[in-house]
């Protein structure tokens, strides 16, 4: 069963501006970032995951953000270290969430930034690792060696689309949407070297946030909103997209994989 940590949006808003996304006075509508929140939760419990939640802090808006928290593999978390001073207290919470459930806990040091799964993802036994914008290119050496584990890196080029999980989308070892703007020319080349099926995700679609998605078995969960066309892409390799609406969290710069830390 696959194992899912969110966290409410009780004290979600735009508090500050540290994207390109957000700004000040493009308030957050509480009653529907709520809906939006029950959606997913109920969308993932139907299609068999197990929900956790870590329970949100007043002061630390973008909380609810939960894969930036940090990256569990078996019984290691390797706890992220932000790069904006407006959110590293979440890890101090997150580092207690996981300790209590057993967790043995890796920081990186200061000045080397990582933020989770915002921009470390695994599929078919890689896992893949982007910098530049938020995490440090030095942070694939300290979590290879911490982690035992060895990295395909990119450098994220595009500050709309400042984490990995923005414009890499893997659905499964063979197949994955990209936005490849965000990426370097060598970057692209060795996605399409790493998977042997590559969707290129359209302008139009990426301001739906397209590839920040969860897999879960053969069901996409994706942004709503998306063209025909990608929902045609995505069903061709034996997959279903199951949309849902995040029109408020867009607005602090996240979508579905923002909101979903997974636990491998």
């Amino acid at each position: 069963m696959k194992k899912i940590l969110l966290c409410p949006p009780k004290f979600y808003d735009i508090e500050y501006e540290i994207n390109p996304w957000m700004h000040l006075e493009n308030k957050v509508n509480k009653g529907k970032v709520m809906w939006e929140y029950r959606r997913l939760r109920a969308a993932y419990e139907s299609l068999g995951a197990k929900v956790l939640e870590i329970d949100p802090v007043k002061g630390l808006p973008d909380m609810v953000y939960a894969a930036n928290l940090g990256f569990p593999l078996g019984r290691i978390f390797a706890l992220s270290n932000f790069r904006y001073p407006q959110r590293r207290a979440e890890a101090k919470y997150a580092k207690a969430f996981f300790e209590k459930m057993g967790f043995n806990i890796v920081t990186l040091p200061d000045g080397v930034y990582f933020e989770g799964q915002g921009d470390l993802l695994t599929t078919g036994g890689k896992f893949f690792l982007g910098w530049g914008k938020r995490s440090s290119k030095e942070a694939k050496a300290v979590l290879s060696k911490k982690l035992g584990i060895k990295f395909i890196d990119f450098e994220l080029i595009d500050p709309y689309f400042y984490h990995l999980d923005m414009s890499l989308g893997p659905l499964n070892k063979e197949t994955v949407l990209i936005k490849p703007e965000s990426f370097t020319e060598e970057g692209v080349a060795r996605i399409k070297k790493e998977f042997r099926n590559v969707i290129e995700v359209s302008r139009k679609d990426n301001e739906f946030m397209a590839c920040n998605l969860v897999v879960i078995n053969k069901n996409v969960v994706i942004g709503q909103g998306i063209s025909g066309k990608l929902k045609r892409d995505i069903e061709r390799y034996g997959f279903k997209a199951v949309e849902i609406p995040m029109e408020e969290y867009r607005k602090g710069g996240g979508s579905i994989k923002c909101l979903t830390l997974e636990f491998y």
